[in-house]
């Protein structure tokens, strides 16, 4: 935990508020806003500076989980600033042991976050948050693919930053992983398929190209229509689980 939380307090300053400007990065909300409950209590697992979190707490209370007291730090001064320092509860932990209470929450959201944990840490912090759920709760993560090009980039990146890697699982075993603990697949999405040979370099230079590739926040790219037909090479599988026990 105390490697992560040194990177990110270093980031915390320049780290990105907004949700995202292309398809890849608001699907991630979309799928939030959609299966967000209408009443209850949410948790954001690896929450940064908020950029999900504000937005769910404009309806929702929230518990902003990060390792990084300095994201945790402009969390707060947002939510100040926009009236919601009474619906966001910081809370400095990290995967795979989380201090919160068995089966609190509706809906648990977690992105880029369990991609720097071991595969051991994945497994274990999928089953932390399965039991962090009520019965009728959703978990919606995103896991990396182990057959996508991008990850072997990714990894040397962080390694080069102190980071073990970045770890993947194939479809089969993430979807193993979450029925294992009680849960239902309720979808899973593949995403960077295409998008991932945007890290070539020179490649990004070209006009028009990224978003082409990665679409806009209203309409998908080419990535989302290639990762639709090879799942199994994606970068990024966006699943939404359920727990047994809820109306659906």
């Amino acid at each position: 935990m105390r490697d992560i939380a040194a990177h990110f307090d270093r980031e915390a300053a320049e780290y990105p508020t907004h949700i995202g400007a292309d398809y890849i990065q608001t699907r991630k909300w979309t799928l939030i806003d959609t299966h967000a409950p209408e009443t209850g209590i949410v948790a954001d697992i690896g929450s940064a500076n908020g950029r999900h979190a504000l937005e769910i707490a404009r309806r929702l209370d929230v518990v902003a989980v990060d390792p990084s007291e300095q994201m945790l730090a402009r969390l707060v001064q947002r939510a100040d600033a926009r009236d919601l320092d009474g619906t966001v509860l910081p809370c400095a932990a990290a995967l795979p042991r989380l201090p919160l209470t068995e089966t609190s929450f509706d809906l648990i959201y977690c992105f880029s976050t369990l991609l720097l944990l071991s595969p051991r840490d994945q497994e274990a912090s999928l089953a932390e948050m399965a039991g962090l759920l009520r019965p009728g709760g959703t978990l919606i993560v995103d896991i990396a693919g182990s057959r996508s090009l991008a990850i072997k980039y990714w990894r040397r990146y962080y390694r080069r930053r102190g980071f073990n890697g970045v770890f993947g699982h194939s479809a089969k075993q993430a979807r193993r992983f979450l029925e294992q603990n009680g849960l239902e697949i309720i979808s899973m999405e593949a995403h960077g398929v295409l998008s991932q040979f945007l890290l070539a370099p020179g490649l990004q230079r070209l006009p028009g190209l990224i978003k082409r590739t990665r679409g806009s926040e209203t309409n998908p790219g080419w990535d989302a229509a290639v990762s639709r037909r090879l799942p199994g090479l994606a970068e990024r599988w966006y699943i939404v689980a359920r727990r047994d026990g809820g109306m659906s």
